[in-house]
């Protein structure tokens, strides 16, 4: 686990270059977050390779969930700036996302919870598929008294080599919309056997989202679907 944590780490601090057109996009959507929360609960936090200051900068407290080893030293590396000129209390829980996440919304009742690229992960931790797709489609009746928001894997699949200049646009999904999959696949030049990552489900189908792609490496890619959920009664 240790030298694969570091191969994911070495990875992202040399593409931060190419992968800044999707770092953007993400930021304007954590701008959209909703008003009126001092704390945050950010499950998936790594290193925050993908993570705004801007965003980070709103909050007085942050409690971050992951399981890396190495996430807690990137992390306060990566934002110490905003950290301390804010001085925002951050403290991190080594627990998994799923297993935990009514013990971390007891200790934060009053935070905005984020899943930050981790429930897409979800079927490469789980082996039984039909659990998986139960456990995602559960996230939102969890989650249904809170202000909440995921940017997650969708798809991922060999593609075309494009330059970070040719990469298509975000895509709005509508409320209800179908899942355009094959022009997704097309804007990337789509070959080959692509992954799904059962998270369509996640979000409830009235909330409107952003799908994004993500050149990982140069040929291969991900389209994350980003989206905030308003709580219900």
């Amino acid at each position: 686990m240790a030298l694969l944590d570091l191969r994911w780490h070495l990875r992202a601090l040399r593409s931060q270059a190419r992968w800044a057109r999707t770092r953007a996009v993400i930021a304007d959507w954590l701008a959209q977050a909703p008003e009126g929360h001092e704390d945050l609960l950010l499950f998936g936090a790594s290193a925050g390779w993908m993570m705004d200051d801007a965003f980070l900068a709103r909050f007085r407290r942050i409690d971050a969930i992951d399981l890396e080893w190495a996430s807690a030293p990137l992390f306060r590396l990566r934002h110490s700036q905003v950290l301390r000129r804010r001085g925002i209390l951050l403290r991190f829980h080594n627990a998994e996302a799923l297993d935990n996440l009514e013990h971390f919304l007891a200790l934060r009742p009053n935070a905005l919870v984020l899943f930050d690229n981790v429930l897409g992960q979800y079927t490469l931790t789980c082996p039984d598929v039909a659990r998986a797709e139960a456990t995602l489609g559960r996230v939102a009746r969890r989650l249904s008294r809170r202000h909440w928001g995921s940017v997650h894997d969708a798809l991922s699949g060999p593609g075309a080599r494009l330059a970070p200049s040719r990469e298509p646009a975000p895509q709005r999904l509508r409320p209800g919309q179908p899942w355009p999959e094959q022009d997704l696949l097309a804007q990337v030049g789509g070959t080959g056997t692509w992954r799904d990552h059962l998270t369509r489900g996640v979000l409830p189908p009235q909330v409107a989202s952003t799908l994004l792609p993500w050149q990982l490496v140069p040929g291969y890619w991900h389209w994350l679907q980003a989206g905030w959920v308003p709580p219900t009664a």
